[in-house]
C-alpha cells in the first residue's frame, strides 16, 4: 500500500511541474487546472498541493512571490529542466504541441516499422491517418 502512495506522490508532483512549466500559477489554480484536466473526477487537496509546492521550493525546483495577495510558484531554472521531460503527461494546450506531438509519434512508428514490426492493420490506419491530416492541411 505504501508503495502506492509513494507512486502517486510522484505522479502529481510530475504533474505540479509540468503544470508550472506552462505559466506560474497560485496553489488554488494548479488545484483548479488538474481537477479540470481530470474533468472533476480528481480535485486535490489544499493539504496536498500546498505542502508539495513548499517542498519543491525547498528543493530548489519552485520559486514562489506575493502577487496581489496570492503566493504565485514558478519554476528556477533547475526546475524547468526536470519539468521539461514531465511536460509529457500533460495534454496538449494549443494546436502546435499536438502537432509537436504528432510528429514525435510519426518518427516512433517511422523506427518501429523498420524493424518490419508494422501489420496490415495498422498501415491501413496509418494510411487512414494521413488522409485526416492531408484534408485538414487542405482546409481554409
Amino acid at each position: 500500500m505504501l508503495h502506492l502512495i509513494a507512486r502517486r506522490g510522484m505522479l502529481l508532483r510530475s504533474i505540479v511541474l509540468a503544470l508550472l512549466k506552462r505559466r506560474p500559477m497560485a496553489g488554488i489554480e494548479v488545484i483548479r487546472e488538474i481537477e479540470r484536466m481530470s474533468m472533476g473526477l480528481w480535485r486535490p487537496s489544499p493539504g496536498t498541493i500546498y505542502p508539495l509546492l513548499k517542498l519543491l521550493e525547498k528543493e530548489g525546483l519552485v520559486k514562489s512571490k506575493e502577487v496581489g495577495g496570492m503566493r504565485i510558484y514558478e519554476l528556477t531554472d533547475r526546475g524547468e529542466a526536470v519539468a521539461g521531460e514531465l511536460a509529457l503527461l500533460l495534454p496538449p494546450e494549443s494546436p502546435e504541441e499536438v502537432l509537436d506531438s504528432i510528429e514525435a509519434y510519426i518518427n516512433y512508428l517511422r523506427d518501429y516499422s523498420n524493424e518490419k514490426r508494422l501489420g496490415e492493420k495498422a498501415r491501413e490506419r496509418v494510411k487512414a491517418l494521413a488522409e485526416m491530416l492531408r484534408k485538414l492541411g487542405e482546409e481554409e
